[in-house]
Formats: C-alpha cells, structure tokens, sequence
C-alpha cells in the first residue's frame, strides 16, 4: 500500500482530479465523479467543494456515514448526503458498496509521520530538501525524486550520511529512512535533515 502526504492529497481538488480522506483512508473518487457528468446533482457540487480534504468527521472508524434523527420525520438520515452517490457504470464501482468502503477507490493512506530529507547531487552541487512520508522506502524516495527534479536519478549511486557521519554507506533500497538508520537526532539544538548522496555514473540506461 502507498502513502501520502497531506500536501499531496490536497492538490487533488478538481472535478476531474478528486481525492478525499476518511480516517487516514484516501479515496481517489475522480473515476465516480466523470462518471456522473450526464447526471450531476447538488449532492456532488456539495461533494466537490471538499476535494482534497479530510472528511473524517462525517464517518464512523468503520467508514460507514454517520447519521442524525431528522427533526420533521423522526428518521435517521446521513449526515453527509454525497455518500448516497454512486457511479452509474457497473466498471466504475463494486456493486452494493457505498464509496467510503468501496476498495475500487482506495489508494493508500495518509502518513503517520513527515520526514524531511536532503538528496545532494554531487555532479552538479545542487541539494534538495524534500518531504517524505515516514513509511517510504528509499525505492519510493527514489521514484518520487526522480518525478520530480531528475528523471536519470536511478542512474546515479545512492548513498547515506547522517549527522555525526554514524551510518555512512550503501542503502538498503527496500527499507525506509529508518531502517537506513537515517534518523531524525535528539538534540537541544536544531539539526539539518540527514542525506542521501547521488554519485553520476555515466549510465543513463539504468534510469
């Protein structure tokens, strides 16, 4: 399962590019949504105004909506109506679910903790601080650096170094920052981030 970062998940706010929060659960509710075009309701302009937010407060720990008594029928009814919608085509849904337990639409969950990170290109002396979640492997830092500043960063050798220098060394690219031993220090003092450092190889076909 992948994580995210908040500030990931709140970009996607758009019509056509829509994710939610319950409980740390992220839907990607974009495929129900262009679904929904030819028959779009209030419902969805009201689900719509919370693209890449957390909606936590209108459910239960299960997933299931929350509901009140209604004071003109004495009837039990959601607290938030967009959990009524459902796409109208049988590839764009699991039949019977209700989307906030509908596995179609989770992606991943929200990470527990943000780490920072400083990846220092040694070819060209440029240092990025980047933001990870705590759960990412190195593979996973990798891929997003590489999206992001680099697309020939697999290229290039990855190493660590931390603050005191207590863990030089290859990376273990399946384990996390932590299981790197790149922690964050405990000191009165603030410190920079650890570091990873790329060496240029000269093969771009790894990448």
């Amino acid at each position: 399962m992948r994580f995210y970062l908040f500030d990931e998940v709140c970009l996607h706010n758009k019509k056509d590019d829509f994710w939610v929060i319950i409980h740390d659960n992220i839907f990607n509710l974009t495929p129900m949504l262009k679904d929904r075009y030819d028959s779009w309701n209030k419902n969805l302009d009201l689900l719509l105004s919370f693209g890449g937010k957390d909606i936590s407060h209108f459910f239960l720990y299960n997933n299931l909506p929350k509901t009140e008594i209604s004071p003109v029928t004495g009837k039990p009814r959601v607290l938030f109506p967009p959990i009524l919608e459902v796409a109208v085509s049988d590839h764009c849904k699991t039949k019977d679910k209700l989307w906030s337990q509908d596995s179609f639409y989770h992606i991943g969950r929200l990470t527990k903790k943000e780490r920072r990170i400083r990846i220092i290109n040694t070819l060209t002396g440029t240092t990025v601080t980047m933001k990870v979640c705590d759960e990412d492997t190195i593979y996973d830092i990798q891929r997003n650096y590489c999206e992001l500043y680099n697309s020939h960063a697999g290229s290039y050798l990855w190493r660590k170094f931390s603050y005191g220098g207590h863990c030089p060394g290859e990376l273990i690219l399946h384990e996390t920052l932590q299981g790197n031993g790149l922690t964050n220090e405990e000191t009165d003092i603030e410190l920079p981030p650890p570091s990873i450092w790329l060496y240029y190889t000269n093969d771009l076909t790894i990448a």
